[in-house]
């Protein structure tokens, strides 16, 4: 009986501890006051916190990065009807069509950074 016990009491630590030690939420960028950041944000920082960015561009002021905050929905639907005739004969049609790949659009965010890599500039863009 007591090793019964000695082994529930071992595994409800490990339970306890196993969820004790989660990972911390990763910000949210929507939320987050950038215009703060400024000066002491770096590009690896964001890259820790936001993940992987869509585009990124270097030049001799520094480095550019983009996120994707929210896309649009990539599907479009059209639905057609139409008559036509020659002569004495007539008909009638209808027609359906779908595209999925539309213009990009959607939210983002623009970050700028300097030659010493500290966030320099931000900003939201919508297409």
């Amino acid at each position: 009986m007591k090793a019964l016990s000695l082994l529930l009491a071992v595994l409800c630590g490990l339970a306890a501890g196993c969820a004790s030690s989660s990972k911390p939420d990763k910000p949210d960028p929507k939320t987050i006051n950038w215009s703060e950041r400024i000066g002491n944000y770096t590009f690896e920082q964001a890259v820790a916190d936001l993940g992987k960015p869509a585009v990124t561009g270097e030049s001799s002021e520094g480095r550019m990065a983009e996120w994707v905050m929210r896309r649009s929905p990539r599907m479009s639907f059209g639905f057609g009807v139409g008559t036509g005739s020659y002569g004495s004969h007539g008909g009638v049609g209808v027609g359906v069509g779908s595209s999925v790949s539309p213009p990009p659009s959607g939210e983002y965010l623009h970050l700028k950074f300097g030659p010493d890599g500290k966030l320099t500039e931000w900003s939201k863009i919508r297409y």
